[in-house]
């Protein structure tokens, strides 16, 4: 059994969940949680009986966001034994480049550490946007190539080395354009104009 958690603050449309979700195909047992603070002590009973953990979540700022942190918290206050867990990491972001997600594994890291948890290996997912968009499969390939191979890591429960993915065949000045295309598109629709954030910040 592997406990699934959703630290998107998203929750269920997040992108994380459709990674957790791409790498659940390759588990036998598991069980995925939408974090939120009142399921925190229910989350934390599961993991008292699983085999692993798999944590995902969008980067906030380099970081993990506030939601995964305060979780995070828990679990270390609650003392719980993790030494026998294995703990395997997805990050997001939405820049190009999945390097931008290393100062959030860090952090992990470092807590994985406090709390005896076994680190396992990490996926870091550059443009977590398209990637987690059908629609841009043909961008996406070689990154969800390697959630595959990383879901079948879990399955044996092994480690797995630190995978960074990008996507294909974009230069990162297309990637720019079409990320400003998309982002105008939801600001017109939230009835936003370019003029309302100068006289904010003027």
């Amino acid at each position: 059994m592997y406990t699934l958690i959703n630290g998107s603050q998203k929750n269920v449309v997040g992108n994380s969940r459709k990674f957790l979700e791409y790498v659940s195909k390759y588990l036998d047992e598991y069980e995925i949680y939408d974090l939120k603070k009142k399921n925190f002590k229910a989350i934390l009973k599961n993991i008292d009986e699983s085999n692993g953990i798999i944590i995902a979540f969008s980067l906030y700022v380099d970081a993990p966001n506030s939601l995964t942190i305060s979780f995070l918290d828990y679990v270390y206050d609650s003392n719980i034994d993790l030494k026998q867990q294995r703990l395997y990491v997805i990050i997001n972001c939405g820049f190009k480049e999945g390097e931008q997600n290393i100062n959030a594994l860090n952090i992990i890291k470092r807590w994985c550490i406090k709390v005896n948890a076994k680190y396992s290996g990490s996926i870091l997912i550059g443009a977590g946007e398209v990637v987690g968009n059908p629609k841009f499969k043909f961008f996406s390939k070689s990154a969800l190539n390697s959630l595959k191979k990383f879901g079948i890591f879990i399955s044996n429960g092994v480690e797995s080395k630190d995978m960074i993915t990008t996507i294909d065949y974009l230069t990162s000045s297309s990637y720019c354009k079409i990320a400003n295309f998309f982002w105008n598109k939801k600001a017109k629709g939230n009835k936003l104009r370019r003029k309302n954030h100068q006289k904010k910040t003027g």
